[in-house]
């Protein structure tokens, strides 16, 4: 159960590439000129918010998971919305209170979240 965890949490740190690739390619292609500065500009800046989607996996979703697996109660959108409220209350504290910031780091932190649920699934 342990090395599941462990290699779903593993996964789980994929999110802020994700996003930041995601962002970085629609932005470079949407701008006309600065393309590949924009790109690693984006990249950079959601690796550099990881903090947050660490913090929201240690203190809210591992844990939430933990405590409904105990009681065999697991639900999906429950650990999905303890990645968003985590990545909403670190990215309040720590990064920005308002702004597409904010938003970006919740939406990487449920991503984050989602990417844990379905490594568990995976390497069942």
């Amino acid at each position: 159960m342990k090395q599941q965890l462990a290699k779903s949490v593993a996964m789980s740190l994929l999110a802020p590439v994700i996003v930041g690739t995601t962002l970085g390619v629609y932005y470079a292609l949407s701008v006309e000129s600065g393309g590949a500065k924009m790109f690693f500009s984006l990249l950079m800046s959601a690796i550099a918010n990881a903090h947050i989607v660490g913090l929201s996996m240690a203190l809210l979703v591992v844990p939430g998971y933990m405590l409904m697996y105990k009681y065999n109660k697991v639900q999906y959108s429950g650990v999905l919305t303890l990645g968003m409220l985590g990545g909403a209350l670190f990215s309040f504290l720590f990064s920005a209170s308002a702004g597409l910031v904010f938003l970006v780091n919740t939406v990487m932190a449920a991503l984050a979240s989602g990417l844990f649920l379905y490594g568990l699934r995976r390497f069942n």
